[in-house]
């Protein structure tokens, strides 16, 4: 990982710090109500993204729109985490890391509000 990569993931990082510590100070709950909504939203659609990407071949094109729409979205987040090493589940089986990653700071994002 190169030093302009940890710069994007620090800057990231200290935006959504800083948006979460504004949010606690907020008195107004609704606000917090809706970001934890937003992120709970967020957090599903990426699983149900990753968890659908061997399938995208065997889509409908209705659906396959809808998933390359959600892709757009999610796979430039995905480029982030490139260059942690693959989690090796079997001798020829590898997992990539990077949605793990992305649902682990969404759901430390949720325990957060």
């Amino acid at each position: 990982m190169d030093k302009t990569e940890i710069i994007k993931i620090s800057v990231i990082a200290l935006i959504i710090v800083a948006l979460l510590n504004a949010i606690g100070m907020s008195s107004n709950i609704h606000i917090k109500w809706v970001l934890k909504l937003f992120t709970g939203v967020s957090l599903f659609i990426v699983i149900l993204y990753w968890k659908t990407i061997p399938y995208k071949n065997k889509l409908s094109d209705a659906n396959l729109k809808k998933f390359e729409a959600v892709g757009n979205i999610c796979d430039p987040i995905f480029n982030l985490f490139t260059n942690l090493p693959k989690i090796k589940l079997g001798e020829y089986t590898e997992m990539n890391p990077a949605p793990l990653v992305v649902c682990g700071i969404l759901i430390l994002i949720l325990m957060m509000l």
